[in-house]
């Protein structure tokens, strides 16, 4: 119940920015028609096989602010995967986020809409989407932070709610990782990948990386206040 809440008050602050990257993504998508993971004709009309996302009732793209049966199926599919996702009908944030991570570990381009190339992989795929409990982030988080444990975990709740598959993608473009949502310039200068930004003991090691370079938590800076009202602090 608590992680559908704090879903609710993030889907909020996101949908904006979620609707625009939709929209270029769509844009993209329909664009590269018949490439990729484009649109392409097996989308419309033909064999399905049962497959609802490749019969004439789905568009060639679905994407967000879609609300249908197309996007129930796709929700029902990630779901099927292990992820923590609603089957509500509603191509929301939290759809945004588990298409994205569900791109990357499938070794798709992570654009958050669901095309030809995603739909075959919903189908086809044996790839996992479950994750660690937040009880064993938190764990790990106090393994790796000896120096400011409390501190730390109050970090990933507030950038991720301990989510290890949390995305979130920014106005410009660009997006932000995981547990400790390591953005891309980051994730460039750790010499990582968005793959590897979703694997819970990675992120939380490059957490760390970054923390120790000055041992505070200045690549937060808007979790400040979860770092001041942690019950101990960072050892100077």
């Amino acid at each position: 119940m608590r992680h559908r809440v704090r879903n609710a008050v993030l889907g909020v602050v996101v949908l904006t920015i979620g609707v625009g990257v939709g929209a270029w993504a769509l844009s993209a998508e329909q664009a590269s028609s018949g490439n990729g993971d484009g649109g392409g004709s097996g989308s419309r009309g033909g064999p399905t096989d049962g497959r609802l996302l490749f019969s004439a009732a789905c568009q060639s793209v679905v994407a967000m602010g879609q609300q249908d049966a197309c996007v129930t199926e796709v929700q029902r599919l990630l779901h099927a995967k292990g992820a923590d996702i609603d089957v509500d009908s509603s191509f929301g944030p939290q759809t945004l986020r588990r298409v994205t991570a569900f791109q990357v570990l499938v070794g798709l381009p992570p654009n958050g809409v669901v095309g030809d190339s995603t739909k075959k992989a919903l189908y086809a795929s044996q790839v996992r989407m479950t994750v660690w409990s937040p009880g064993k982030v938190r764990q790990q988080i106090r393994a790796v932070f000896t120096e400011a444990p409390d501190a730390a975990v109050a970090i990933a709740d507030c950038q991720s709610f301990l989510d290890p598959l949390h995305i979130l993608p920014n106005t410009n473009g660009t997006r932000n990782w995981g547990l400790f949502q390591i953005s891309d310039a980051r994730l460039r200068e750790l010499g990582g990948t968005p793959r590897q930004a979703l694997d819970p003991e990675w992120n939380i090691q490059a957490a760390h990386r970054l923390w120790s370079s000055d041992r505070d938590f200045h690549d937060w800076p808007h979790c400040a206040r979860a770092v001041k009202d942690a019950p101990t602090t960072t050892p100077r």
